[in-house]
């Protein structure tokens, strides 16, 4: 009986040193019997990872805090991932790559000390971490999702990206972003869709600068033709309207009386020469006689052309 007793005892025994070693240690999980050897650690000292053999739904029950990280990744085989109590994961949460992951449920969970990684997952597509409050790393969540869902979420300090299918709604995480719940950059994206980020108002501040910037091109194109105009029209030549000199200019402009070329002097016609012999000339004093000819004789008598100074005054005649 006694023998009997001892070993009930040794096996308990056991059984206490093991529970201790898996929660002290870090710990890898490949089955359900696994999570199982940590339903009696409310907290685990070291990290948990899921092995890429597993698969199923695994089911943690009454873990309530990770002191080191919680990592599942490129584990094709894992269909679904249960932490009820889980509340506190002092190291990272990163969910990468899990290709038949549908169901994730972390319901408790409010505070992550080195950044969530919630990425690659095609089939989930609707992920809620209802009681999370503070993330005090980056916040990177992409995938297929349909909805994301953060309703207590109080700080993030690093940055956050937030990326879905273009049916998600990011209204409700820009409402955050609007409270400052984001201490660093953040972007939230439904794909298919261009949906981005901005707020009412900054996209309204970017349409009115747009239009500010089209004016003031639109106004130097009209100032720049219309100096051109003028320029031309009063044959000026280029940069000329710039000169200081150009109102002074414009009121010197000659008349069109001032342009005209004044007409060269004339000189007096140069005496022609005389052809043949030189004609006779007549005076008070001499008497010419014509020469003979066939034609009748005519008397030509000659003009008083004042008082009488000689006795020679007599027809002049000439014989045929």
């Amino acid at each position: 009986m006694l023998i009997h007793l001892l070993a009930i005892f040794a096996t308990l025994w056991q059984l206490v040193i093991a529970d201790s070693n898996n929660c002290s240690n870090s710990v890898t999980i490949s089955s359900q019997s696994d999570a199982n050897n940590l339903a009696n650690c409310d907290t685990v000292d070291g990290s948990v990872t899921i092995a890429s053999s597993a698969g199923g739904t695994l089911t943690f029950n009454n873990v309530e805090e990770i002191k080191g990280s919680f990592t599942v990744e490129g584990v094709s085989g894992l269909t679904g991932l249960i932490m009820p109590d889980l509340d506190t994961i002092k190291g990272a949460l990163t969910l990468d790559n899990l290709g038949s992951l549908t169901n994730l449920t972390m319901s408790a969970l409010s505070d992550v000390a080195s950044g969530i990684t919630i990425t690659g997952n095609s089939k989930l597509k609707t992920l809620s971490l209802a009681n999370l409050e503070k993330v005090e790393g980056q916040l990177k969540l992409t995938g297929s999702f349909t909805s994301v869902s953060l309703p207590s979420l109080e700080e993030v300090q690093g940055e956050t990206t937030t990326q879905g299918s273009k049916s998600m709604s990011c209204s409700a995480l820009n409402t955050l972003q609007s409270q400052g719940v984001y201490r660093g950059s953040y972007s939230c994206v439904a794909s298919g869709s261009n949906s981005s980020s901005l707020s009412p108002a900054a996209k309204a501040g970017i349409a009115v600068g747009v239009i500010v910037g089209v004016l003031l091109i639109l106004f130097f194109l009209w100032y720049f033709l219309r100096g051109r105009r003028n320029r031309k029209n009063r044959n000026i030549p280029p940069m000329a309207w710039l000169s200081p000199s150009t109102v002074d200019s414009d009121e010197k402009q000659p008349s069109s009386h001032d342009n005209l070329t004044p007409l060269p002097s004339l000189k007096p016609p140069v005496p022609r020469k005389p052809v043949g012999p030189p004609a006779a000339q007549l005076d008070g004093r001499s008497i010419y006689e014509v020469p003979t000819t066939s034609t009748p004789v005519r008397e030509y008598h000659e003009l008083d052309a004042g008082p009488v100074l000689s006795s020679h005054q007599r027809p002049i005649h000439s014989e045929a």
